[in-house]
């Protein structure tokens, strides 16, 4: 029995065997051991590189691909404007109502200072930091400003100039570390029921009010109105009378003795007329000289 050619094809099965997982480790090691040493950093956002050895590079690294030390740890900062919101901010007006108010605002980071912000936090995410440092600073910006309003003021014409003073103090704060705070956004105030209550009765009040005021100033305008149209028909009849004054002063001036016996001799029909009784007055007009000398005869 021929025992040789079988072994011989055992061991040849063997070493290929064994040769494919040695390639296979060899292009795993290939492509694993360079990814020890290589970081992505997320679009948007910068780098920091920590090792437990070295402490903290002053270089940071940017977006995309970096190459890193083995050991070294990366924080990433965002540089572009990250949206934060925040729920049921409890707050306390100057008329000493307690409402809970939710704030909303953007923020970026200063690349020039996430070396300083790891020192600060440590090696921390980003959201982590909102939900503590971050929004503490904005609980305390709030609680200060909108002390300075009544519920009332925050439900109408003083709630931007709260939101405002809000951002302000925040900004302030918050720079100091490199956060860049903007387009901070307060919203409607959440009060208790009776508060509400109370609320929507001053509402109310308000706008009956200024709907009276509205009427009331109507009425105004229509009075002056009504007050203008009888001036101007006073002195549009006073004009008219001045007018026919005048036209009579001037026609009483160009009367004369002789215009009006003329005028009387004018309108005669030539008959003489009917009376009666001694005391009557007759009017007589001289006649044709032809008529007096027949009279005469």
């Amino acid at each position: 029995m021929n025992v040789q050619p079988v072994e011989q094809k055992k061991s040849f099965f063997t070493r290929k065997v064994i040769g494919g997982i040695i390639a296979g480790i060899a292009l795993l090691s290939a492509v694993a051991i360079p990814a020890l040493f290589i970081e992505k950093i997320t679009p948007g956002y910068v780098g920091v590189v920590y090792s437990p050895n070295g402490g903290i590079q002053k270089n940071t690294l940017s977006q995309g691909w970096n190459f890193v030390g083995l050991f070294d740890k990366v924080t990433e900062y965002p540089i572009r404007l990250r949206t934060v919101e925040y729920k049921d901010v409890a707050l306390a007006t100057s008329d000493g109502k307690r409402i809970e108010m939710d704030l909303s605002y953007t923020y970026k980071i200063d690349p020039s200072k996430v070396v300083s912000m790891f020192n600060e936090f440590g090696p921390i995410a980003i959201e982590e930091i909102e939900d503590t440092y971050l929004k503490k600073r904005l609980q305390d910006a709030a609680r200060i400003a909108v002390s300075k309003y009544t519920v009332l003021q925050l439900y109408v014409e003083k709630s931007s100039n709260a939101s405002a003073d809000i951002e302000t103090l925040y900004k302030d704060d918050v720079k100091v570390l490199g956060f860049f705070v903007e387009n901070l956004t307060l919203g409607t105030p959440k009060p208790d029921e009776k508060t509400q209550e109370a609320i929507d009765a001053r509402v109310q009040a308000a706008q009956v009010n200024d709907r009276m005021k509205i009427e009331l100033e109507t009425a105004k305008i229509e009075a002056e109105k009504k007050k203008v149209e009888a001036q101007a028909d006073a002195d549009s009849q006073l004009i008219r009378a001045q007018g026919q004054a005048k036209s009579n002063k001037v026609l009483q001036q160009s009367l004369t003795k002789e215009l009006i016996e003329y005028k009387k001799a004018e309108k005669w029909d030539g008959k003489l007329p009917t009376v009666s009784g001694s005391d009557s007055n007759i009017i007589q007009f001289p006649l044709p000289q032809s008529e007096n000398n027949e009279t005469k005869k």
